[in-house]
Parts: structure tokens; C-alpha cells; sequence
């Protein structure tokens, strides 16, 4: 989860939000019960009948109601730009996930971009998701980086980590509040709605999974392999702008930048059947271990989060076992430098191109 929001309680959430949902029933405890807190075992178990029916309610039938009210809690942007490459992105990775999982195809994704200026994007209940509109410029608008934390997201959708997340951290003590006042539904479904896009309700190992679900699910769309390391390495090179800023906040109970990138980096030379690498330190790109090219930094991107980007292409070319001749490295007219059908590397900031071309054909 891609997270930066001020942290509200959920009690004062509850008495200020008045939503329409249904009421429930079936028990599930998750927490250690506070007897004193919570006044009886039966109670506290109605309290989780309650709220395992709500969200079921919210996860299916109510799931549209439930993506206007987070419309209205959010608000609507409606920048060109990153509404259209929202819409394209999430259309490419709903094909690609249906091809293995057609579960999406009963309960396709709902999106919007949001009005708020931080680095972030969700994936809630019933397959809503929502996109903040600061996530775009921090990654100058790249769509293989941005089609990752989307792809990441969706991994949360398929797996229910929203509804396991709430079932797990929902205070036993503000359940018991609610009911205890009187409250029902709209006050439950008002402390539910407060939670979402919360780095409380994902844990380490849920972040972990949906970045491996990203990788799949952003490779099958058609998206550069190296998406998901250039997209961190990104926020390595900001780390000092992230901390003054609050670009991000990433949790303790959650993988790091760092990790989170070297993870992905190892996925581009599996990918490539262990032929194509990236040195994390200096950025240069290796193709059975012999230097092929370090990339230098350019505007709006460094060196090393270009070279994921060159090495996730080169790592597309050798996959399955991919057998390119020296026959297929050609420039095309736009002096993207190529290998058979497979674009590799933009060689207009290349200082010396005709050398970058012939080391290539030297190596494969």
C-alpha cells in the first residue's frame, strides 16, 4: 500500500459520518477480548457478527454505494492526463488478471482519481480503488512505474487484504462503543470508511504478496519488467525530498524502499533466465555478467532508475529462452535502439550510441 494521509480517530469519524448500509450476523473474533471493555463473550461475538455482515455487504452488492461515498469523501479529480492513463492502465491489467483469474469478471475493479496531493492510491472493499492525484507528478507521469502501484493495489484487491485488514484491527473497544450508544450500520460502515487507505490494515506479509501479484499481473498487461525496481529506486533517489516533504510514509511493519526495489531488481533476472542484471551501487547493466552499459542520470530521471527500465526491456528479450543474433540489433527511426521486435533503449541522451550498439552485438 502506496500510503500519506493525516491519521484521524475513528470514534470521531463515526459520530460525524452518517452512512446508509445494511445490518449483519455471523462471528468471527479476532482479538483478545477485554471483558471489562467489551462486557460479555456473547457480546463481543455479536459485535463481530455485526461487522463480518457489513463487510460483506460492502464487498458485493453495496460495493457501488460504497465507491460514492468514497467519491464524496475524497473528491473527484478530473485531470486529463492521469484519468486517461488511469482508465488505460486498469483496462490492461483487468484483461491480464482475468486471463488466470476470472473471478474479475463478476466483480470488475471501479476507479477514480481523487483530489488529494499526496503520494498514494488504495484498493478498498469491493474492488474500489482510488488513485490520488499526487501520485502522477512524483512519477513524472511514467506509465510503466505507475501501472506497478496499480498492479500492487489490485494484488490487495484479489486477495480480500482490505477486509481481512479491518477484521483484524477494528478496535474491539470502538465496536463496543458504537452498539454500546445505540449505534448500527451507518455508524459502523462510517468507522470502516475512516480505515481505508490506513498502512494499519496491511501488514508486512500482505505487502510483500501484492508486490509479487503487481510483478505478475504488470508483466502479463505488457508492461517493462523493470517497472516495479525503477519505481522504487525512484524514491531512493528522493529519499531526502521524500522525508521533508511527505511525499510517502512507509510504516515499520512494512518492506522498505530498499528491499522493495532489490526484491523487484532480482525479478528482472529471473525474468530474463538469470542473463540480465543491474549493479544496485553503480547502476550498470550486465548481460552474463559482462558490463553492457551504465546509464547516466537525465532530466526528470536518474541514471540508475533508467537502467532498471533498459534492463527490464533486455530482460524481455531473453525470456523463455530467447536466443536474439547479432542480425537482430537495429536502430529504428526514432533511434531506439532494438533488438528484433523488442524496444531496448531511447540512445538520443547516449553519448556515444554506435558504441552502445556494437557492445551489444558483442554480448548477445
Amino acid at each position: 500500500m502506496f500510503i500519506h494521509r493525516t491519521k484521524r480517530t475513528l470514534l470521531a469519524a463515526a459520530a460525524v459520518l452518517g452512512l446508509s448500509f445494511c445490518t449483519m450476523a455471523e462471528t468471527s473474533p479476532v482479538q483478545a477480548i477485554d471483558i471489562g471493555t467489551i462486557g460479555t463473550i456473547a457480546q463481543a461475538g455479536a459485535y463481530y457478527a455485526q461487522l463480518n455482515q457489513q463487510l460483506n455487504y460492502l464487498d458485493n452488492e453495496g460495493r457501488d454505494d460504497y465507491m460514492k461515498q468514497i467519491k464524496a469523501k475524497y473528491g473527484v479529480n478530473t485531470d486529463y492526463q492521469a484519468n486517461a492513463m488511469t482508465e488505460r492502465v486498469m483496462t490492461r491489467l483487468s484483461n491480464a488478471i482475468a486471463k488466470t483469474d476470472p473471478s474479475i469478471l463478476k466483480k470488475p475493479y471501479n476507479y477514480f482519481v481523487n483530489n488529494d496531493t499526496s503520494f498514494n492510491a488504495f484498493c478498498t472493499i469491493g474492488h474500489n480503488m482510488s488513485v490520488n492525484i499526487g501520485l502522477f507528478e512524483p512519477l513524472n507521469y511514467n506509465e510503466n512505474e505507475v501501472a506497478f502501484v496499480l498492479a500492487h493495489e489490485m494484488g490487495h484487491g484479489q486477495k480480500n487484504h482490505a477486509i481481512n485488514g479491518v477484521k483484524k484491527r477494528m478496535p474491539l473497544d470502538l465496536l463496543a462503543a458504537i452498539y454500546g450508544s445505540g449505534g448500527g450500520a451507518a455508524q459502523l460502515g462510517a468507522a470502516i470508511l475512516d480505515q481505508i487507505g490506513s498502512a494499519k490494515l496491511v501488514t508486512k506479509p500482505m505487502e510483500k504478496e501484492a508486490d509479487a501479484l503487481g510483478f505478475q499481473y504488470a508483466v502479463a498487461a505488457g508492461y517493462n519488467v523493470g517497472g516495479g525496481a525503477a519505481l522504487w529506486q525512484r524514491f531512493l533517489d528522493k529519499e531526502k525530498d521524500v522525508q521533508t516533504s511527505g511525499i510517502m510514509e512507509l510504516f515499520n511493519d512494512h518492506p522498505t524502499t530498499v528491499s522493495r526495489r532489490d526484491t523487484y531488481s532480482a525479478d528482472i533476472t529471473k525474468w530474463s533466465n538469470n542473463v540480465v542484471a543491474v549493479n544496485k551501487d553503480t547502476g550498470m547493466i550486465t548481460i552474463r555478467k559482462k558490463d553492457f552499459y551504465q546509464p547516466q542520470d537525465i532530466p526528470n530521471m536518474s541514471g540508475k532508475e533508467r537502467a532498471y527500465l533498459i534492463a527490464g526491456n533486455l530482460s524481455a528479450v531473453y525470456h523463455n529462452n530467447g536466443k536474439p543474433s547479432v542480425s537482430d540489433v537495429h536502430v529504428d527511426g526514432n533511434n531506439i535502439l532494438c533488438v528484433g521486435q523488442q524496444q531496448i533503449m531511447d540512445l538520443s541522451p547516449v553519448r556515444n550510441p554506435e558504441e552502445v550498439t556494437s557492445t551489444l552485438k558483442k554480448l548477445l
